[in-house]
């Protein structure tokens, strides 16, 4: 049982981890001067 929650717990680490790194690499190749179309996701915004 310990040992499950670890691993999902892990994996859980891993998994927001992940989005971090490739969120910190987005926000590189996207600066802040676009947030607007950044932060409208539906695509209608597209430059």
């Amino acid at each position: 049982m310990r040992d499950m929650l670890k691993r999902i717990v892990l994996v859980i680490f891993v998994l927001l981890l992940l989005t971090a790194i490739s969120g910190f690499f987005y926000m590189q190749k996207h600066p802040l001067e676009k947030s607007q179309s950044i932060l409208n996701f539906s695509g209608e915004q597209k430059k």
